[in-house]
Formats: structure tokens, C-alpha cells, sequence
């Protein structure tokens, strides 16, 4: 019985982190334009050039706490 709540739980978990991994995806798309931003696994990938004094850095540091 255990080991059916166990499962039951790590599916729910993983399902959770994906659904937020792509809220997070949605979020960088809308707030970085010309930057290609997809999910890769477990990672949310970004692709392009920004600058290094770009505020908005700072906006994503702030989601990966």
C-alpha cells in the first residue's frame, strides 16, 4: 500500500514541476521578446542575447528562488 501512495505522490510532484516549469517558460517568452526560451527536461532553456545590465535579469534571478 505504501508503495502505491509513494507513486501516487512522485506523479503529482512531477506533474506539478512540469506545469510550473512551463508557466515559468510562458512568463520568460512574454517578458523577453527575441529571446527563445523552451523546456528541455527538467530545465528551462534560454536562447539569445541580452544584455548583462538588463533589469530584466534580475526579474528571472527572482523566479529561481
Amino acid at each position: 500500500m505504501m508503495d502505491a501512495l509513494e507513486e501516487r505522490a512522485r506523479l503529482i510532484g512531477e506533474a506539478a514541476a512540469e506545469r510550473v516549469r512551463g508557466q515559468v517558460a510562458a512568463a520568460l517568452r512574454e517578458t523577453l521578446p527575441g529571446v527563445a526560451v523552451d523546456v528541455v527536461g527538467d530545465d528551462v532553456v534560454l536562447t539569445g542575447r541580452i544584455a548583462r545590465d538588463d533589469p530584466r535579469l534580475c526579474w528571472i534571478g527572482s523566479l529561481l528562488r
